[in-house]
């Protein structure tokens, strides 16, 4: 393992990451101002060396040598990925200020979401395809303008900025390496093409963990006297996010890690980098959590 990154630096690298993803995935109004992908060396100096390490973290040796011992394999790591005592948490104590500041976190994170599903059905075929698609027709609100995930989104963030506001608590310990970490990582993944088998792991684990964490957040915000409107999206995702996890699986990883040893490693490597990155967001979210209290 490598020696702790100096933060103050890695911080700055992973913030300019981000605005360049954000820019790159502008829509045509700002055509202008989108950036040629690879044409700036230091987002590519900052990728590679970002890429390089996280492969360092990971030790070849978990990795699953087969498409059959990936089944368990990738079910056992998603179990083993559900945070159940910061599920916990905010179910039964976080406050209304712990709950804006993570859902304000958790929106570098999920604003993107139906673009990057998006991005990743490009190339693909078959049922892997139509897997992907069937995903984005439920981020697209089944073709229900107000029933598109990211409008229910900002609905809810609204509501959670106008929170922190009136709690008069400042967000700012929301800007840190782990949690531009966490939003950059998907970004990267999905923008480059090269990336996306590792785009697929990711958000496959994401997809199969995270029904608890939106349990919590409803249970949380229902403790605490959160108008149903701004629960919504929390609520459809406990479900929603527990059907996509069963189809992802089956639609699109079980074809894929068929293909190759090489396209194996690479979809487990995306899972497992999402969890190492995910955990030490939510760990460090937590504090933070906890400082507002």
């Amino acid at each position: 393992m490598d020696a702790k990154p100096d933060l103050e630096i890695r911080f700055a690298l992973l913030r300019r990451l981000h605005e360049h993803y954000l820019a790159y995935m502008g829509g045509p109004e700002t055509f202008g101002s989108i950036p040629r992908l690879n044409a700036d060396p230091q987002i590519t100096a900052i990728e590679d060396a970002w890429l390089a390490w996280e492969d360092r973290q990971v030790d070849p040796a978990t990795l699953p040598r087969s498409a059959e011992e990936f089944r368990t394999w990738f079910l056992e790591v998603a179990d083993n990925h559900v945070q159940p005592e910061f599920c916990e948490y905010l179910a039964d104590e976080a406050t209304l200020g712990e709950i804006a500041l993570f859902f304000m976190a958790e929106e570098l994170v999920d604003s993107k979401f139906d673009d990057l599903m998006a991005m990743v059905q490009i190339g693909t075929q078959g049922n892997t395809k139509l897997t992907i698609a069937e995903n984005y027709w439920d981020e697209m609100g089944e073709g229900k303008l107000e029933d598109m995930h990211t409008r229910l989104f900002e609905h809810s963030a609204q509501y959670m900025r106008k929170q922190l506001a009136e709690l008069r608590i400042d967000d700012v310990e929301l800007y840190c390496s782990e949690v531009y970490e966490n939003a950059c990582l998907l970004l990267m993944y999905g923008i480059h093409r090269h990336l996306v088998p590792r785009a697929l792991g990711a958000m496959g684990v994401l997809e199969q963990s995270a029904s608890p964490r939106f349990q919590a957040m409803v249970d949380g915000c229902a403790r605490l006297g959160v108008p149903e409107d701004v629960i919504h999206y929390q609520r459809i995702h406990v479900h929603v996010d527990a059907d996509h996890g069963a189809e992802w699986f089956e639609g699109v990883f079980v074809p894929l890690v068929q293909e190759s040893p090489e396209l194996l490693r690479e979809i487990s490597l995306g899972v497992l980098t999402r969890v190492r990155v995910a955990n030490a967001y939510y760990e460090r979210i937590w504090q933070q959590m906890k400082g507002v209290r």
